[in-house]
């Protein structure tokens, strides 16, 4: 018995360097006795190729990819990316948001902020740095809130801004 199965591994062996798909093994197969057996499967050849016959006689086959499918397959998944790059974008907290839902929230801030003179432009920057400055020194991340928030009607005003942490920012929501 070792001699067929180092005589099969040579085969084999052989075969994969001359790039052949089949070799001759040192068992036959059960089903057909066929010692002709595919050098990546170690499958039997003759079994394996009627059942590809099969399928392709029963129209089993009839779905699988040909050179134009493929094509068309790519240019649909790469339509699909392009479709999904449009409509999302990245944040920058590193969390994927619908581009459209941005877009909302921006036309919201713009439709909800008044006319502002220069002095409370200033108060709003002065608030977004107050809250930069307390978080760099307690180590807790803060937030500005509105406190009647903007998707309730609230102005984005001075008057209307808070600085909470942003533990109870997110807990409050939009109420």
């Amino acid at each position: 018995m070792p001699n067929q199965y180092s005589n099969s591994r040579s085969n084999r062996l052989q075969a994969i360097e001359e790039g052949k798909k089949t070799y001759i093994g040192s068992t036959a197969c059960k089903h057909c006795g066929s010692y002709e057996k595919y050098v990546s499967s170690y499958g039997c050849y003759p079994c394996n190729y009627k059942k590809g016959v099969e399928k392709l006689l029963s129209g089993a086959c009839d779905g699988y990819m040909t050179k134009e499918k493929w094509a068309e397959n790519r240019e649909r998944r790469r339509e699909v990316i392009r479709e999904n790059n449009k409509k999302y974008s990245r944040t920058e907290r590193g969390k994927v948001v619908s581009a459209q839902k941005e877009a909302k929230r921006r036309a919201l801030l713009k439709n909800q902020t008044p006319e502002l003179t220069q002095e409370q432009v200033e108060q709003i920057l002065t608030i977004y740095e107050e809250c930069s400055r307390i978080s760099a020194e307690t180590g807790i991340p803060h937030e500005v809130d509105h406190i009647i928030p903007i998707c309730r009607g609230g102005l984005h005003h001075p008057d209307n801004l808070q600085i909470l942490t942003m533990e109870e920012n997110r807990k409050k929501g939009g109420k």
